[in-house]
């Protein structure tokens, strides 16, 4: 599998152990112990809903004050992010932290951009996945197996049209994309997989055409 300096070269934006091992090993603690509900799906006219043979995972429900500073560090994050994707940024949602169990996965999708099915989704301009723990082929303790991150259509050109790149985890890895690039979370086959995500959203181009500012564009990335 690809390793993320691969992803980096496509455009992506790549923060290596953005979480130290401590703290990523913290939040797993947290998520493991805090009441979790089953992760919704949008479609298409805004309405969440469960949908497990689209998407099976749950959500952790953590205090404020363990959510609260990863969403501030990330919110340091815009500008780095509006200048890389050349996007305009308002802010971040606040952090799912997302635990997929045996079995678990998320169908191909695409989290917003001009793809998305609401109007809030819409204004999603960059996607943020922030990894917790490692793979592993056999069990062992604290780590899963496959639950791959896996980018449709990631390279141009017809030829690769149907290509599929899974990207290689590691623990506290950021990797950031439009939120319009199509992918997906492959079945977990053991173990739990932790990750934290998040979604970076432009300016409502209402209250930007009051104020007489042209709308937040949306820039793809292309590999490089």
């Amino acid at each position: 599998m690809p390793g993320h300096e691969f992803f980096r070269q496509a455009g992506f934006f790549v923060i290596p152990e953005f979480i130290d091992e401590e703290s990523a090993a913290s939040l797993r603690r947290e998520m493991t112990i805090a009441p979790r509900e089953k992760a919704f799906v949008v479609k298409e006219g805004g309405i969440d809903y469960l949908d497990e043979a689209v998407r099976k995972v749950e959500s952790s429900e953590l205090r404020r004050e363990i959510w609260a500073p990863l969403k501030a560090r990330l919110r340091g994050l815009i500008d780095r992010l509006q200048e890389h994707f050349d996007v305009q940024i308002e802010d971040c949602e606040t952090p799912t932290y997302l635990v997929y169990g045996p079995g678990d996965f998320f169908k191909p999708h695409s989290d917003g951009g001009p793809r998305g099915q609401s109007e809030f989704t819409r204004r999603r301009r960059v996607s943020v996945v922030i990894f917790l723990n490692r793979q592993s082929a056999e069990p062992e303790d604290g780590t899963y197996g496959e639950g791959r991150l896996t980018f449709h259509g990631l390279l141009d050109g017809p030829q690769w049209e149907h290509l599929q790149l899974p990207l290689t985890p590691e623990p506290g890895l950021l990797i950031a994309f439009p939120s319009e690039k199509i992918h997906e979370v492959t079945p977990v086959s053991h173990g739990l997989r932790f990750t934290v995500a998040t979604w970076f959203y432009a300016p409502d181009p209402v209250e930007q055409a009051s104020q007489g500012r042209a709308p937040a564009e949306f820039s793809t990335v292309t590999a490089q």
